[in-house]
């Protein structure tokens, strides 16, 4: 329920401008998705319990975004590893990632988005590219991008005493 609170509350202050419409994400088909690793193994986590907001203008193209997701919603398929990653990420204080765009550029079929990623009581500014393509009356938007834990303030996970890589990656994929 917070997170849609956040979304709504985002979208109020951003406000409707002109011929502007919001779309809702797909939630059977959008997910976030992460990858880490460590000297042992590498593994992924994904989450399909996404809540994503845009704005589109009366041309059609992204003009803000708003996402969440809630960390206990994140399957590695090892309930060990996910329990783990609640308490490094101190999931009962800070349920949820959080994003919210502060400025979108499209360039034919790719948008740029700068905005604010909000983690483990952190908010980091971040850019990265989000493609769109179309199956149908479906738009589809896949994009990627990478972010340091201890830039979040997340102790790094050790196993056989050796700590996981600092750097993870996070696939986006909205289907709207």
């Amino acid at each position: 329920m917070k997170h849609i609170l956040f979304l709504a509350l985002l979208f109020m202050q951003l406000g409707a401008a002109g011929q502007s419409v919001q779309w809702r994400a797909d939630k059977t088909k959008s997910y976030i998705k992460y990858y880490a690793k460590h000297a042992v193994h590498a593994w992924t986590g994904i989450s399909k319990d996404v809540s994503c907001v845009v704005q589109v203008s009366g041309k059609g193209e992204v003009e803000k975004v708003a996402a969440t997701s809630k960390l206990k919603s994140f399957d590695s398929e090892n309930s060990n590893r996910d329990s783990h990653m609640l308490e490094i990420t101190d999931a009962l204080t800070y349920p949820s990632i959080n994003f919210y765009s502060t400025s979108i550029v499209k360039r034919d079929a790719e948008y740029t988005v700068r905005g604010v990623l909000a983690f483990h009581g952190v908010e980091k500014n971040i850019e990265f590219k989000m493609k769109e393509e179309t199956a149908g009356k479906e738009r589809r938007f896949r994009g990627e991008f990478n972010f340091l834990l201890e830039d979040f303030s997340v102790e790094r996970p050790t196993l056989f005493l050796v700590k996981t890589d600092n750097e993870v990656k996070v696939e986006l994929f909205i289907v709207f």
